[in-house]
């Protein structure tokens, strides 16, 4: 495999061309497959020295198409052969993209620096070839009514991955703060004055008119906790809107909603929570 000297060669790209079964070479065998360590083998007249090989493929990354005054290895230690020119010198078999980018050079479509970050894999696609179709038998008819495998492929997504993502990139001090299309709840309902018969009535109440409306709701009914507890609780789960229910609000015919992500508060009747509600998803 031939790659430019300051270059670092891609194994997955290059398992793209030649198979799964590809592998480094050991030590002893570059050498009895060469004549050489390595940092001195080379293309030319590779094939002489190994004739139990039979032969070797010799491919190249597209860098080098055409290339010409190369250096590399003589397959002798601690010799090298220059002025090389692939075309005349080599008989390469093919060129591929086999290299590894490296931060800050152009991209090849809008000649902007690439930019090289660590990221996490939500989803991948697998190309299957014709590997299943042939053992199936799944055939088609093409245009020409010759009969041909079906090229397969497929894809996974990894759902528990999507919310670990999400959450590490959708968080505060205080906790989660899902987005309304991830989240596990559409609304947090916080009782907050469980011993008021007002408050309970009112919260159990919108609790059924949402969920009847088919909104999933999280409703915070424990009566042994502080209002202190359950607000923190609220914010560490993140639903994106609170809905809370207090005596001191309540008396007026009010409850407060809350935004988790903006932290936003507004008092709304309790007669138009559940119309607010319903926009707000929206």
């Amino acid at each position: 495999i031939l790659m430019a000297g300051n270059d670092q060669l891609n194994e997955s790209k290059l398992q793209t061309v030649l198979g799964p079964e590809a592998r480094p070479s050991h030590p002893d065998e570059l050498k009895s497959l060469t004549g050489a360590g390595g940092g001195s083998i080379g293309p030319i007249g590779l094939n002489a020295q190994s004739p139990a090989a039979q032969g070797f493929r010799i491919i190249a990354d597209t860098r080098l198409k055409a290339a010409n005054n190369l250096i590399s290895g003589a397959n002798k230690d601690d010799y090298h052969i220059m002025n090389i020119d692939l075309e005349r010198d080599v008989a390469i078999e093919g060129y591929y993209d086999l290299r590894t980018v490296q931060k800050g050079e152009p991209c090849t479509i809008c000649g902007k620096p690439l930019r090289v970050v660590k990221a996490i894999e939500l989803g991948h696609i697998f190309k299957l070839g014709t590997k299943y179709a042939d053992a199936l038998k799944a055939f088609f008819l093409d245009e020409t009514g010759k009969e041909s495998p079906i090229i397969m492929g497929s894809y996974g997504i990894g759902l528990d991955r999507i919310l670990a993502c999400h959450i590490e990139q959708s968080h505060d001090n205080s906790g989660m703060i899902w987005s309304k299309a991830l989240a596990p709840f559409d609304a947090h309902l916080i009782l907050v004055s469980s011993k008021s018969e007002q408050v309970v009535a009112v919260s159990e109440d919108l609790f059924s008119r949402l969920q009847l409306a088919g909104i999933e709701i999280l409703y915070d009914d424990r009566k042994d906790v502080s209002p202190g507890f359950k607000f923190k609780d609220a914010d560490l789960l993140g639903i994106p809107l609170q809905i809370i229910v207090g005596e001191k609000n309540v008396v007026n015919g009010k409850v407060e909603v809350k935004e988790r992500r903006t932290g936003e508060r507004q008092l709304l009747d309790v007669e138009n929570v559940l119309s607010y509600v319903q926009r707000y998803l929206e």
